[in-house]
């Protein structure tokens, strides 16, 4: 199977239209086109479906997803890997990310690693939380970020932070008159994020207390497209605190008063790894800088929700 279908794969679902996609790899429509045909044929499979948005994932295909994302970090740890042993390096840590790099300080942390310790180098790869014991397990990533907690002796985790999480409404969706309640935050228009995301999760959990659900009308595979969503005033949305703030100082959205949580982010690694060198190093330097302040408290944000 190439490596560079699967990354076509990726980047036509990524980016919902096969076009932007060809411009995104510079290939020419033709030739990405006879590249997904040439990966559905060797699986079997119908990947996508033509619809008047572009190009949307088939029921099977959205299975296959976080497999053909685990055989693309598994490559690049790879070519890492034989980059350090021509070099001469020392040992490589793998850290899985769940979130965007700037929200889990990748730059403070790299920074801190290099200071500290010499000939340790580190990978860092996407990892959403509902992979996080697998990616462990297989030996996929050494340490990795995730939201809640861990059913599973196996493995070792520390609690870094409580994330605050809220329900965003587009401006141009809001209605004027009294305030929303669930019935009517149902009805309006979601951006839902699929893959189990915790979050998501959550709220899906508390609207079934109440009988209801969603009307799912965009699904993103991941978190990140989130909020240029939300900002186009596509629908409503699950986002952290520190996401929203800049939509609702900027007038784009406002805060559902009912609709905040909180969930832990914690840092998880194999508890037959406590002793080995390069996992307790990144975690006693992750932990460390999680234990000084970060961003600053949302609670002016509670208190001007809609």
């Amino acid at each position: 199977m190439e490596l560079y279908r699967l990354k076509s794969f990726l980047a036509i679902m990524r980016e919902g239209n096969l076009t932007r996609a060809a411009e995104r790899l510079n290939l020419s429509q033709s030739a990405l086109s006879s590249q997904l045909r040439q990966l559905e044929e060797e699986l079997g499979l119908s990947l996508f479906r033509r619809n008047p948005r572009g190009m949307e994932l088939s029921d099977a295909a959205r299975e296959l997803v976080p497999l053909v994302e685990a055989v693309l970090d598994s490559a690049e740890r790879l070519r890492q890997r034989a980059r350090t042993l021509r070099a001469g390096g020392g040992e490589t840590l793998t850290l899985g990310l769940n979130t965007d790099p700037g929200f889990l300080r990748v730059g403070a942390i790299n920074r801190r690693l290099a200071a500290l310790h010499d000939g340790l180098n580190v990978v860092f790869v996407t990892n959403p939380t509902v992979r996080t014991a697998q990616a462990l397990h297989h030996g996929q990533v050494d340490l990795a970020f995730f939201y809640g907690i861990l059913d599973d002796p196996a493995i070792h985790q520390a609690r870094l932070a409580e994330v605050r999480f809220c329900v965003v409404i587009p401006a141009a969706l809001l209605r004027k008159g009294s305030p929303l309640g669930w019935e009517e935050v149902a009805g309006l228009p979601w951006v839902w994020v699929e893959q189990a995301s915790p979050p998501y999760e959550a709220m899906r959990q508390q609207f079934e207390k109440r009988q209801l659900f969603p009307c799912q009308a965009v699904q993103a595979l991941d978190e990140y497209i989130v909020k240029e969503l939300v900002a186009a005033g596509q629908g409503v949305a699950v986002m952290r605190a520190d996401e929203a703030r800049p939509l609702l100082h900027a007038g784009a959205a406002a805060i559902w008063e009912k609709g905040w949580l909180e969930l832990p982010l914690s840092l998880g690694w194999l508890a037959r790894h406590d002793s080995t060198r390069r996992v307790r190093s990144a975690r006693a330097a992750i932990e460390f800088l999680w234990s000084r302040p970060g961003e600053p408290p949302d609670d002016h944000l509670a208190r001007i929700s809609y």
